[in-house]
């Protein structure tokens, strides 16, 4: 999932804001470097995951730290409702 967040980075080129059927906000491209720090650290974040998640005591607790609350800051910001 890592890469995956890093993948993202490079897919909202500048050329690409108007024509396609997508359900992303032209936010992305007008934050693009805070969209791009989000996904980096998303990133790490499953990095870090991990290496901590067989530890936890609270499983719950620790995917929502390093995994959904990056999920959710992405989609409530640069993604349509569905």
């Amino acid at each position: 999932m890592s890469e995956n967040y890093k993948v993202l980075i490079d897919l909202f080129p500048e050329n690409t804001q108007e024509g396609f059927d997508t359900e992303a906000l032209l936010t992305i491209w007008d934050e693009k470097d805070d969209f791009n720090a989000l996904m980096q650290k998303a990133s790490d974040d499953m990095i870090k995951l991990t290496s901590v998640i067989e530890d936890a005591e609270d499983i719950r607790g620790t995917l929502k730290q390093f995994m959904w609350s990056n999920c959710k800051a992405c989609h409530s910001r640069y993604r349509e409702e569905h």
